[in-house]
């Protein structure tokens, strides 16, 4: 359903005369001066970010490729192997099962034919990418490890199809395990999904920001490592001007700016998967129970080679596993006679990688609509904004019709027509809104009826299985700061993306200082320890900031289970046991000599080779869940706690911020740098400032980039084969 379609901030003649003065002030082609045919420049600024540019689609995909794989050869080669199910080749043993769920839903077999089924210029556009990878890789395999391969189109469709995988699991390993069927190989994934997939992004009309232009702020929360890393990138060509990052081995930005437009993501809430059960034929286990009758079950066996744990090949080691398949899908599990077979929404071969093309390519809200029509993402709320005014909303995905007969968390008859999917709803049909009364949109994984205090969407109108998201600490915290001004300013809007405040302090801190207070009135013998750890409570400013004092102490007690249950009863718990609770914890704290005023930053720290800092923001501690009372802030720094702090591995992710006015400006910032060579001084040359809640320019005009050069480069583009 589509809110507020009729409404309009702008009339006819205010859009034509917006759109004459953006493009008197934006940049043409030319202007970024791109070298001739068969050429590709790589302009690289004075934070090594590459600035691609080509007069040509097949050189500008060329330059993409050859700067990805200079700056992260070996984690592009990585994504790749992932996506054809042999991580365990170079990752080990802890990467098999994984591997197999790749081989049964035949990512490498689909690729490989869904590189024959794509229009030509997207396999063009794939061609040139992997020529530019292979042209570094063949200058360079020197000093290459030998694992490392020339690539094919048909990895890079089968990595995008690996990244929809990994987000689709969660609802059926959901449902398999309610029905008490736990499955080896997704017990890697987080436990709860709001550890790892948690963002954060907002967009604000003309009328609520004070640069008289829509405002827009991306903040994805991620791991800082591995598979979940972006890479920020700007590839000017002739038909896309764009900057933002994307995951190591695809082409295309997946979230960014252009001259003219923005948009991000964020993980959201409909119930993609669903697990299909069969009933084996007792007397032949090799078929099943169909819709019309007993089948065959289609089977193969898949043979994986294993890096060993002393750092061999895998040559050495070998191990083959069975595949079974369905009408459905693969077999992921048998027991008792039954079949359990996964169902998951995975888009057309090639659909992710050209949608994010077209998204790019959107002169307007209506096209970017359109861009979004053939569902070639799988999930993932989006927020657009653009320099028109207008700002737009929709939980996005591929969500099937299902019939509603029994929850779409229950397992699915195999043998029943009814229960099998019906299509997938169209893009009208999903949660969505454009240009809001209250000016603004939010969304940090909080479900489609939170993005906007008045007009959003209606979750009674859709269909139950569309959404399971609801509100939490950051979208509240967010809601607040975003409906108390009326007229957000640039440096408002860095530090409503960057707040540290822990929302959950303000219902938490004062009836625990209360109840402590009250006890020490009660005992003497630990009256001084009560009323010390009270003040340093009631003192601390609720925040996360690198000087907060009593921040500290709040997440060790927020996060003891024996704390957490006390203090969170309804009604609250007696003063007593709950004091007890906490003096346990603070004398754990002296026992290992940490102050309980002690400052954040030398609790939450953050590494990077050699590079070391306190880190601001706090997150959902690892592996704590539901038990934890502290919820995250909106920078939520996460990690695992060693010798007393706690290491930051996982949070914001990458973060940009835009403003649309005159001449559109922008700025980002990566967690350490844009390289992962070690002996690189962009290495790490962004942890200061993502340390700090800061960011660094976005350079993207051309005498910005003029201005801002640190190093560039001309490649000769051969002809494509």
């Amino acid at each position: 359903m589509f809110s507020n379609t009729l409404r309009s901030s702008w009339s006819g003649s205010l859009v034509c005369w917006l759109f004459l003065y953006v493009a008197a002030c934006g940049a043409e082609q030319a202007d970024y001066n791109p070298p001739p045919a068969g050429k590709v420049r790589i302009v690289r600024d004075t934070y090594g970010v590459p600035h691609v540019i080509a007069a040509g689609n097949r050189e500008l995909l060329f330059g993409v490729g050859y700067a990805q794989a200079e700056d992260q050869l070996e984690n592009l080669a990585t994504n790749f192997l992932r996506g054809q199910g042999r991580a365990a080749e170079r990752e080990g043993a802890a990467q098999l099962e994984i591997d197999h769920l790749v081989r049964l839903f035949e990512l490498p077999a689909r690729a490989r034919a869904g590189v024959s089924q794509l229009d030509a210029d997207a396999r063009r556009d794939l061609e040139s990418f992997c020529d530019g990878v292979n042209a570094y890789l063949a200058e360079h395999r020197a000093q290459t490890p030998s694992w490392v391969s020339p690539v094919e189109p048909a990895h890079v469709l089968a990595f995008a199809q690996y990244i929809d995988l990994l987000f689709c699991l969660r609802d059926c390993r959901g449902d398999l395990e309610r029905a008490g069927v736990r499955l080896a190989a997704l017990e890697a994934l987080p436990r709860d999904s709001d550890e790892l997939w948690g963002s954060n992004q907002f967009a604000l009309a003309p009328r609520r920001s004070a640069t008289g232009q829509a405002l827009l702020s991306m903040d994805p929360h991620l791991p800082l490592s591995g598979f979940f890393r972006w890479y920020e990138m700007h590839t000017v060509g002739p038909e896309t001007n764009v900057m933002g990052a994307c995951f190591f081995g695809s082409p295309y930005v997946s979230m960014g700016r252009t001259d003219h437009s923005g948009w991000c993501m964020t993980v959201n809430g409909p119930d993609l998967g669903d697990v299909f059960v069969f009933e084996v034929r007792p007397d032949d286990p090799t078929q099943y129970k169909d819709v019309d009758g007993w089948q065959a079950f289609r089977t193969a066996t898949e043979e994986y080679a294993i890096a060993s744990a002393t750092g061999g090949d895998g040559a050495s080691n070998k191990r083959a596993r069975a595949c079974k398949w369905t009408s459905v899908g693969p077999v992921v599990a048998e027991a008792a006679g039954k079949a359990y077979v996964f169902a998951l929404p995975l888009p057309e071969i090639g659909g992710r990688v050209e949608q994010l093309a077209h998204m790019a390519q959107a002169a307007n809200v209506g096209e970017f609509r359109d861009a979004l029509r053939p569902l070639g993402l799988s999930m993932f709320n989006i927020v657009y904004a653009d320099t028109a005014g207008d700002i737009y909303y929709v939980s996005n995905g591929r969500v099937a019709e299902r019939d509603t007969r029994i929850d779409a968390r229950d397992l699915r008859p195999g043998d029943a027509a009814w229960a099998r999917w019906q299509g997938f709803h169209p893009l009208e049909e999903l949660p969505q809104t454009l240009n809001p009364p209250a000016g603004f949109l939010l969304n940090a994984n909080s479900g489609p009826q939170n993005v906007t205090p008045e007009g959003a969407p209606d979750l009674s109108t859709f269909p139950p299985y569309m959404n399971r998201q609801l509100a939490n600490s950051r979208s509240r915290r967010l809601n607040e700061l975003l409906s108390n001004d009326t007229l957000v300013d640039w440096d408002e809007l860095a530090a409503y993306a960057t707040d540290t405040q822990i929302e959950a302090a303000g219902r938490y801190v004062p009836p625990l200082v209360a109840a402590l207070l009250r006890q020490a009135d009660h005992d003497a013998e630990r009256r001084a320890a009560l009323t010390e750890v009270a003040t340093v409570l009631d003192r601390w400013d609720r925040r996360t900031d690198l000087t907060s004092r009593g921040a500290a102490l709040f997440w060790h007690l927020a996060t003891d289970k024996t704390v957490a249950a006390l203090l969170g009863k309804e009604p609250p718990s007696d003063d007593a046991p709950l004091a007890a609770a906490v003096l346990a914890v603070t004398d754990r704290l002296r026992g290992a000599s940490q102050p309980l005023d002690l400052p954040w930053q030398d609790f939450c720290r953050i590494r990077r080779g050699d590079v070391e800092m306190g880190m601001i923001g706090c997150g959902i501690p690892r592996g704590a869940g539901a038990t934890a009372l502290i919820g995250a802030a909106l920078r939520p720094s996460s990690g695992s706690v060693r010798d007393g702090r706690l290491w930051c591995d996982t949070g914001s992710s990458y973060g940009m911020l835009i403003d649309f006015s005159g001449r559109t400006r922008a700025v980002s910032c990566l967690p350490f740098g844009i390289t992962d060579h070690p002996e690189s001084k962009h290495f790490a040359d962004q942890l200061p400032l993502y340390a700090a809640g800061r960011f660094k320019p976005a350079w993207f005009w051309p005498d910005e980039l003029a201005a801002n050069t640190e190093s560039e480069r001309t490649l000769s583009v051969p002809e494509a084969n």
